[in-house]
């Protein structure tokens, strides 16, 4: 018997699983959860900011705020109208979902109702259309 074919098949066999890269399965999770450049360092283990000009919360894991609206409390990625570097955020003692369970408590502690300062209102301006005689034809208050 020729087992020459045979045995160069196996040589070649053994040759080819030894040369062949090794298989690794590998997971990589990358979880940043640092905090934000406008808000102040959270301890290990925070994940939410109460911002009291929101009256909402900022949640640290997820980079998104969690606000009212309609009744009800939705994350956003970002809230319209407000300035993140003019926040005074406060790191909030509260591990889970739903930050809002303590919300009443929060909103006593740290709500600062938001002052906007309006021009003072200007007085109406009537404007009368008069005839040849000096009769009133049309009145209008421009505002």
């Amino acid at each position: 018997m020729n087992y020459r074919p045979q045995l160069f098949a196996f040589v070649f066999g053994v040759f080819a699983a030894l040369a062949s890269p090794t298989a690794h399965a590998q997971v990589s999770v990358n979880a940043q959860f640092g905090h934000p450049a406008w808000g102040p360092a959270a301890p290990a283990g925070a994940q939410y900011y109460y911002v009291p000009e929101l009256d909402g919360y900022y949640d640290l894991a997820a980079r998104n705020y969690i606000v009212q609206r309609n009744g009800r409390w939705v994350p956003v990625a970002a809230v319209q109208g407000y300035d993140p570097r003019n926040f005074h955020p406060v790191v909030v003692d509260y591990r889970g979902r739903q930050p809002w369970q303590q919300y009443r408590d929060h909103h006593a502690r740290y709500y600062r109702p938001v002052v906007v300062q309006q021009a003072p209102a200007r007085r109406p301006v009537v404007v009368e259309r008069v005839n040849r005689r000096g009769r009133v034809v049309a009145r209008r208050v421009v505002r």
